[in-house]
């Protein structure tokens, strides 16, 4: 009869310990205890039906996400994703005019504009070393005008009932939007942990130095990230136009704070060469919640976003502590 040592099996809950304890794993925790919390105010927010329609809400949300983390995985940031949010949102709007009839095509430039931004703001920081708060907030900027001069400060058009049944629409009562988001979380996770990029991203974000000395393509790297950053804005984009049915110059409002918010709250570190795609999607859905959970308490908006900042705040705070730990 083969025996067991204490250690081995002792193994996996001591593993589940340490998971929970580290800023990727705090984020479930927090998850839980807002369910509880939230539970106690009102049977009806923990249903399914409220929870699937919370995760409707945060689907584009947590798509852009992904493609911040793999940016501030290389110690930067990206500030231009909500701009690309709602320049496609007013472009795919007016060329479709409400027709499927050039869908593909324009589905195709929408993803090649973030490709091209994501490419701007890379060549920007990785060849010319400008910082990417400075790089990326100047093409925030320039996308955002040209969004304004596009539409003349009044989008027209509209989008196809196509696009609008993936942003709202469900299979076997599952929302067609949150299936695409964790389809691409699980995407983000697999070029993350299970590629050379993904491997060379982190080794560049923990120590650069020693990134460029072993050879890695320091420069390629950082510029593959902002791209991927754009292409995951611009998903997110027409996912989020599909959700409205209208192109929309505010569309993009908030995904800057709120997708660096998501990642840090799911464990990357503003710092570099740590973090995770499922924590940054996991701390999406906790933003969700709270900001739900405000709502139905009643708080202004104002007051959403102070919580929000405090959130922020108290998750830098424990990252530091942790990794300096």
């Amino acid at each position: 009869m083969a025996l067991v040592s204490p250690a081995a099996s002792t193994s996996a809950p001591m593993k589940m310990l340490r998971f929970f304890i580290t800023p990727s794993g705090a984020v479930w925790i927090a998850i839980a205890i807002l369910l509880a919390v939230a539970a106690l105010a009102s049977d009806n927010f923990v249903s399914g039906d409220h929870l699937l329609n919370v995760a409707r809400h945060a689907a584009a949300l947590c798509i852009a996400t992904v493609g911040q983390v793999f940016v501030i995985m290389t110690g930067g940031l990206d500030l231009s994703n909500g701009a690309v949010i709602t320049l496609v949102s007013v472009v795919a709007s007016q060329l479709l005019g409400g027709s499927d009839q050039y869908l593909v095509p324009v589905v195709l430039l929408c993803l090649a504009m973030g490709a091209a931004v994501g490419l701007f703001n890379g060549l920007i920081v990785a060849k010319l070393g400008i910082p990417p708060l400075i790089g990326t907030l100047g093409t925030f900027g320039i996308l955002k005008g040209a969004a304004y001069v596009l539409t003349g400060g009044a989008p027209k058009g509209g989008i196809p009932e196509s696009i609008r049944y993936v942003g709202n629409g469900t299979i076997a009562g599952f929302p067609i939007s949150t299936l695409c988001a964790l389809a691409f979380v699980a995407f983000g996770a697999f070029l993350l942990s299970r590629t050379i990029f993904g491997r060379q991203l982190v080794f560049l974000g923990a120590n650069p130095s020693a990134a460029r000395l072993s050879g890695v393509p320091v420069a390629r790297i950082i510029i593959l990230a902002y791209v991927f950053s754009g292409v995951s804005a611009a998903f997110a984009g027409l996912l989020a136009v599909g959700y409205t049915g209208v192109g929309s110059l505010s569309l993009g409002e908030g995904y800057n704070l709120d997708s660096i918010t998501a990642a840090v709250i799911g464990g990357t570190a503003l710092t570099g060469g740590s973090g995770s795609v499922v924590g940054g999607a996991a701390g999406v859905f906790f933003l969700a919640l709270l900001t739900s959970f405000l709502r139905f308490l009643g708080l202004s908006y104002s007051g959403q976003l102070i919580v929000q900042g405090a959130i922020l705040a108290a998750a830098v705070i424990l990252q530091a502590r942790v990794f300096r730990r």
